[in-house]
């Protein structure tokens, strides 16, 4: 699923960090994949984002990471 995507990698770093506390029970040892995401004509992106999930777990982490005021959007499927 996708957390963010922002204009820094500090930014995705910091928003896993923010993020980590608002819903540190379904966070559970997990660790952040952050990439980047070159597009033509346009700045750089950094990618947030969490796997490790069967999608009824992703749709449900995700509605709990909305309601504590992140984004969130499962991919795939």
């Amino acid at each position: 699923m996708q957390l963010g995507a922002l204009d820094s990698e500090a930014g995705a770093r910091s928003e896993w960090d923010r993020l980590s506390k608002r819903v540190p029970e379904l966070i559970g040892g997990r660790s952040p994949q952050i990439t980047r995401f070159e597009r033509e004509g346009k700045p750089t992106m950094w990618r947030l984002r969490l796997g490790g999930f069967e999608a009824d777990a992703a749709s449900s982490f995700c509605e709990t990471v909305k309601s504590r005021g992140g984004a969130c959007a499962v991919l795939g499927g």
